[in-house]
């Protein structure tokens, strides 16, 4: 996997900072999206649409509200060509809604999901267009158990090195670990972690309660998060190294 650096400026962050947009629109190419979930949309070369389609019941989990994950990745490219990338039986993507973003710098989107396993558990997965085929380009380390999940938080440059990192939370409802991956050339590596958070409550089909915001105005983006308890709302930073630069009694409005 080739890297390009990314000229790390504010208006590219906030670019990819939200999940991907996202429309009403609930069908692709003839498919129809999984349960609370609808299509992202992106600008750009390679991936413009995603969805997750083939609705089954094979995982059973529940853990965003309902017994329905995805059995497929339905995307759409920037020449209007649909492609399709179908799980095996023993996994799903345990998502609701595909986060467009160009993760490896070569001006290409991807696509990140979250994605289970009936033995392993949930890993995060970045999908990209090959030779009009959806491939997998990267993925974390499974977390080792079935009906383990991760909560995804965001994708910015969190420690200003120019290249794009991921964040989640592991477990957010039993062990509330932020991870945080950079995309490097040999895949994901793991930056920092800190554990004491949740950004989701079980069987919510609200994925994620986080937020980024560049909160201390130094020009890097920081991550909002609740404390495990759900008591407060924590601000971190990862410039130059993970901490906590505030923190405020929790209130829900603020990440809507």
């Amino acid at each position: 996997m080739r890297i390009k650096t990314i000229k790390s400026t504010l208006p590219l962050l906030l670019l990819l900072i939200a999940f991907g947009n996202v429309s009403a629109q609930t069908t692709l190419n003839g498919r129809v999206a999984i349960p609370h979930s609808i299509v992202a949309e992106a600008d750009g070369q390679g991936v413009v649409k995603a969805m997750l389609s083939c609705a089954t019941s094979r995982y059973a989990h529940a853990v965003l509200g309902d017994a329905i994950e995805a059995g497929c990745l339905v995307v759409e490219d920037d020449s209007g060509a649909f492609h399709l990338l179908e799980l095996p039986e023993s996994q799903v993507f345990e998502d609701l809604i595909p986060r467009i973003a160009d993760v490896d710098g070569n001006g290409i989107n991807d696509v990140v999901v979250v994605r289970s396993d009936a033995s392993s558990g949930a890993a995060l997965a970045i999908y990209t267009l090959n030779n009009n085929a959806v491939e997998q380009l990267a993925a974390t380390p499974p977390i080792g158990t079935a009906f383990r999940w991760l909560a995804p938080v965001g994708i910015s440059d969190f420690n200003n090195d120019g290249r794009l990192d991921v964040a989640y939370v592991q477990t957010p409802h039993i062990g509330g670990i932020l991870k945080v991956w950079s995309i490097t050339n040999n895949g994901f590596e793991l930056i920092a972690e800190r554990r004491g958070f949740s950004n989701h409550g079980i069987g919510s089909s609200r994925v994620s309660t986080a937020k980024l915001v560049d909160h201390n105005n130094d020009g890097v983006i920081d991550i909002a998060l609740p404390d495990q308890r759900r008591q407060k709302t924590v601000w971190i930073t990862l410039s130059p190294e993970l901490a906590i630069i505030d923190e405020q009694p929790y209130d829900l409005s603020y990440f809507d």
